[in-house]
């Protein structure tokens, strides 16, 4: 099993833009061959923090993931609306 947590900084003026997007990206990942879960949430106090949590049955079911189209352009999205670079941990369980 591997978990991925972490999270990145968002710059306020696009906190809707990426809420919107997130819910559309997390709904895709969720459907993936391998997904435990799939969950992107706003810091509680910190508006502007976005959290990740991701639980895949294997880390081979992670790899795909980070292929898949929707990954690739989530990546490019997120970049652009980053306040700061992201930080994960992943751990294989």
């Amino acid at each position: 099993m591997r978990i991925v947590h972490g999270g990145i900084s968002v710059t306020p003026e696009r906190v809707a833009e990426v809420t919107a997007e997130g819910a559309t990206f997390q709904k895709l990942c969720a459907q993936e061959d391998g997904c435990v879960e799939y969950q992107l949430s706003w810091k509680l106090g910190e508006d502007e923090n976005l959290r990740l949590l991701e639980i895949w049955d294997t880390a081979d079911d992670h790899e795909t993931h980070k292929l898949q189209p929707h990954t690739v352009a989530w990546t490019a999205f997120i970049s652009g609306a980053a306040a700061a670079p992201p930080g994960f941990t992943q751990y294989d369980v």
